[in-house]
């Protein structure tokens, strides 16, 4: 478990400090019971997942199987081979709750894309790179949330009021993050922070010409 270098730049009041409390190993939290945001279970469990990436907030996410490929890849992989991974089967064998309804894949699109496409297993990486793009376009594009407080609500108009609904109720901050890898030109890994800084629109019209007035 860990918390990323874009957290301490971005949430806490000494930008950069964290105040370390204890340290574990990742895998001394599979099995433990937590409670998810707006969650249909009261519980849920801790489980692993080999394409999290540590190095990005604490490591841990929420895990959406009727809408993410990946996600539902990855319970399916569980519920087969429990003992590799070190678990027990019913910890991943909660029923999938549906979320939103798709024109195209009905109201489970994540279990749907994945037989469509004959998805076997998480290492299916490139095919499930495909079936999250295709998902994610078409739910938050043509999507209708079918649960909870924004019921019957378009997904592209309900979004932005579930962000800011957690964001009032402490039960999420506002965390950023590139879309990819950015590297600098010193050879450093970028990271989103809150800097003391400021930049000029060179082509911002206003600006430039009080500009060329004043040359």
């Amino acid at each position: 478990m860990c918390v990323s270098s874009d957290v301490r730049y971005q949430t806490f009041e000494n930008r950069g400090e964290v105040v370390q409390i204890a340290s574990f190993v990742g895998r001394d939290f599979i099995g433990t019971t937590v409670k998810a945001p707006l969650s249909q279970y009261p519980e849920v469990r801790i489980l692993p997942m080999e394409t999290v990436l540590a190095s990005k907030g604490t490591g841990v996410v929420t895990c959406v199987p009727s809408d993410s490929p990946d996600d539902f890849a990855t319970v399916t992989d569980l519920i087969k081979k429990p003992a590799h991974y070190g678990i027990e089967a019913e910890w991943a064998s909660l029923p999938v709750v549906p979320i939103i309804h798709t024109p195209t894949y009905g109201d489970l699109a994540a279990p749907e894309i994945v037989k469509k496409m004959k998805i076997q297993s998480p290492k299916d990486t490139k095919l499930l790179a495909e079936a999250k793009e295709a998902v994610y376009r078409e739910g938050f594009y043509n999507g209708t949330m079918i649960i909870g407080k924004y019921k019957g609500e378009k997904v592209e108009e309900a979004k932005p009021k579930v962000r800011s609904d957690l964001l009032a109720s402490g039960e999420a901050f506002v965390y950023n993050e590139p879309e990819g890898l950015v590297m600098s030109r010193s050879g450093d890994e970028c990271i989103v922070a809150l800097c003391d800084q400021w930049y000029l629109n060179y082509g911002e019209p206003a600006w430039k010409e009080i500009t060329e007035r004043l040359v």
